[in-house]
């Protein structure tokens, strides 16, 4: 083992049947439990299995030709002088399980070629499965982080209110000013004009506003947006702007929503 892992060798002395029986025994339970060596297992396992099927053909060498046609000949020569002893080129009769190695080797590379793509078709399906329990795990932290902040003493409301051509929006904020977290949310906003976006700014007691991220509508409706703002800042008000396509560094649009705290 390598890493917690077989070695390459090992592999590929498995693939060939060449491993002592506990060691073949050992690979295979290993390669049972291990995604990554059972690959790599199924891959040596399908070379060797294909390794019989490259054999270079070989060339006879060119005396061969000139032997067989003067025995021929003194054959002839015998026949004629009335030899009695017969002399027969006797061709080696094949053992009958030579005919069945043939399409036992092909059936079992087309085997070894099945477990290999199944093997990696598990393989992937397991990734798959390892990066949606991750997604889910995320998704589980950021619910208990967002639940913790709501929970929290030190969290704020400030209730948003819709003015000039948006008078019938609204919204709210939830502000942690030690953890320097903003949740918010908006509800019957204007559509946006092409090329433009809403941006929610903390208007802070001294300074200049400091963005909070930027929106649109139908972004509300997948529950409260969050942004991180510098701890401890002492906000002064909350409002939302309509500002360019990815937002901008400080307001230039029109105010949309507004609310002091």
């Amino acid at each position: 083992m390598t890493n917690g892992h077989i070695r390459e060798e090992d592999l590929e002395l498995y693939a060939l049947s060449s491993l002592p029986e506990e060691e073949g025994a050992a690979v295979k339970a290993h390669a049972s439990a291990c995604a990554e060596c059972a690959s790599r297992l199924s891959e040596a396992l399908g070379r060797s299995a294909l390794l019989a099927l490259s054999a270079p053909q070989q060339t006879p060498p060119p005396a061969a030709k000139e032997k067989l046609f003067a025995r021929i000949a003194a054959e002839k020569e015998a026949s004629a002088a009335g030899t009695l002893v017969a002399q027969h080129a006797t061709r080696p009769v094949r053992p009958w399980w030579n005919w069945i190695l043939v399409p036992a080797s092909l059936a079992l590379a087309l085997i070894c070629l099945l477990l290999y793509w199944q093997n990696r078709k598990l393989f992937e399906e397991l990734h798959s499965a390892r990066l949606a329990t991750r997604g889910l795990e995320r998704d589980k932290q950021r619910l208990e982080d967002l639940a913790r902040i709501l929970a929290s003493p030190d969290t704020v409301t400030i209730k948003l209110a819709g003015t000039g051509d948006a008078a019938d929006a609204a919204g709210f904020v939830k502000y942690n000013g030690p953890l320097g977290v903003i949740l918010y949310s908006a509800e019957q906003l204007p559509a946006l004009p092409a090329q433009k976006t809403y941006q929610m700014w903390l208007v802070p007691t001294s300074g200049a506003p400091i963005s909070a991220g930027i929106f649109h509508p139908e972004d509300s409706l997948r529950g409260l947006l969050s942004a991180q703002v510098p701890a401890n800042t002492k906000p002064k008000a909350f409002a939302v702007t309509v500002e360019p396509a990815g937002g901008m560094p400080q307001p230039t649009g029109p105010k949309v929503l507004l609310g002091a705290s």
